[in-house]
């Protein structure tokens, strides 16, 4: 009877004790969990491709897994195995299990015999305790509280984990925090850990900003820079309409709503256009050229102003970015020029033909084509003189309905419809821009 009941209360000592240890751990997750919900103002955000919400601290991470290791000690419901991890300056008590989720790193030590999986010591001396402590936070946790300073080493760490998930979100990160002081780093970094990944990321920046930082491009070497073109021009297309020519008063109610550009976007089957933005000027009266060169949108040629004795037509250009709907100004034509044509070839725009901006008469006979071609180098924003076009013998036709001449691009070639002025035989001019030279041929 005596021995039942030893037995008896050395089992309730055991159930005393197992529930006094629950009923500690208990209070130490709901102190931590306090602490982190006061100490932090967290903003949650949807995350693309994953159901997983973020938050982003506004202020100062707190410091206390510093000093307290219960901060440091990170498990996951199943109670997988723990394993203790050095960094540099801390150690770290992690579930192995749950961290081989988000690790190819990680998932390798669990699935082997390796001495660090026996012993559950991982060395990880070179890796920075306070960015393995916020690689924690995102795989245990669901928090990113990297500062944009520091993105380059949590980079740099991820990749060595092998950890997609964790280097996914600093690469979102550093999409926004890229800046032109910043850029050229990465791609160092990203040449030093063999990432394709990071370039990309830096590379398609560069080609949201392609001539605004024409600088950072043209330095790239070729095949990146062909890249950086080549992401420029991803996305889907849009169908732009906008007023070339404005010839009615400013007291015109028409006016105002003709400086609206509408875009109609490719996916859409209503066939609605949508107001995109309005033109870069204010003025009642203008005639412009368009043309698309790097996905920018080109308005070259001059409106009308005001000045001391009267009005005056004003030269002007403006390129249009998309990706960020701004709207800069840039070199205007050497000549003043009104309905002429603007062709693309090989990286430059090409401006051929038109008759002279300040007459807003509508042509006849007498009015005579400009025979000057001007192109432009958007890298440099200047404007200079090429061939001119061989008018001895030829005639263009005059209509306010389209510019003339009729020109257009193929391959590294212009070509400008025309005809014989004694015989009235149609032909085509071709310049072609790498010889600076003009040749005829019937058509």
């Amino acid at each position: 009877m005596s021995l039942n009941m030893a037995n008896i209360k050395h089992v309730i000592a055991l159930v005393l004790m197992y529930f006094c240890t629950w009923i500690k751990r208990s209070l130490e997750q709901i102190q931590r969990c306090l602490y982190s919900r006061s100490s932090l103002n967290w903003v949650h955000f949807g995350q693309a491709e994953s159901d997983v919400v973020e938050e982003r601290s506004d202020i100062l991470q707190s410091e206390i897994w510093r000093t307290n290791e219960d901060y440091r000690t990170y498990r996951h419901q199943n109670d997988g195995p723990m394993v203790m991890v050095q960094t540099s300056t801390h150690v770290f008590h992690v579930d192995l299990e749950k961290l081989a989720d988000s690790s190819e790193y990680f998932k390798a030590l669990f699935h082997s015999s390796m001495r660090e999986t026996s012993e559950r010591l991982v060395h990880l001396e070179h890796v920075p305790a306070p960015v393995f402590h916020n690689f924690l936070q995102f795989c245990f946790l669901q928090r990113f509280c990297v500062p944009d300073t520091l993105l380059g080493e949590h980079l740099r760490v991820s990749t060595y984990f092998l950890a997609s998930g964790f280097t996914y979100r600093l690469l979102t990160a550093l999409s926004q925090a890229l800046t032109e002081q910043t850029c050229l780093g990465y791609i160092e970094l990203a040449d030093e850990l063999c990432s394709e990944e990071i370039l990309e990321t830096v590379l398609t920046y560069l080609s949201r900003y392609l001539l605004e930082r024409p600088h950072l491009s043209e330095g790239l070497d070729p095949h990146l820079k062909a890249e950086v073109l080549r992401l420029r021009s991803i996305g889907t297309p849009h169908l732009c309409c906008l007023r070339k020519e404005n010839l009615t008063s400013g007291n015109d109610l028409e006016t105002e709503t003709a400086r609206t550009i509408f875009w109609l976007k490719e996916d859409r089957d209503d066939g609605k256009w949508s107001s995109l933005t309005d033109l870069p000027f204010c003025a009642d009266k203008w005639c412009f050229t368009t043309a698309v060169l790097y996905n920018y949108l080109y308005l070259i040629g001059g409106y009308r102003q005001r000045v001391k004795k009267g009005y005056e037509f004003k030269m002007a250009s403006f390129r249009y970015n998309p990706f960020t709907n701004r709207w800069v100004s840039t070199a205007p034509l050497i000549k003043h020029r009104r309905h002429f044509s603007a062709a693309v070839c090989e990286g430059k725009i090409f401006a051929v033909g038109g008759w002279y901006l300040d007459s807003l008469v509508t042509p006849d006979s007498s009015t005579g084509v400009y025979t000057a071609v001007e192109r432009y180098d958007p890298w440099t924003d200047t404007w200079a003189f090429v061939s001119s076009l061989p008018l001895t013998d030829f005639q263009f036709s005059l209509s306010l309905s389209h510019d003339s001449p009729l020109t257009t691009s193929l391959g590294h070639c212009l070509y400008v419809l025309g005809n014989i002025q004694r015989t009235g035989e149609k032909l085509v001019l071709r310049y072609d821009t790498r010889q600076a030279g003009v040749n005829c041929s019937p058509h």
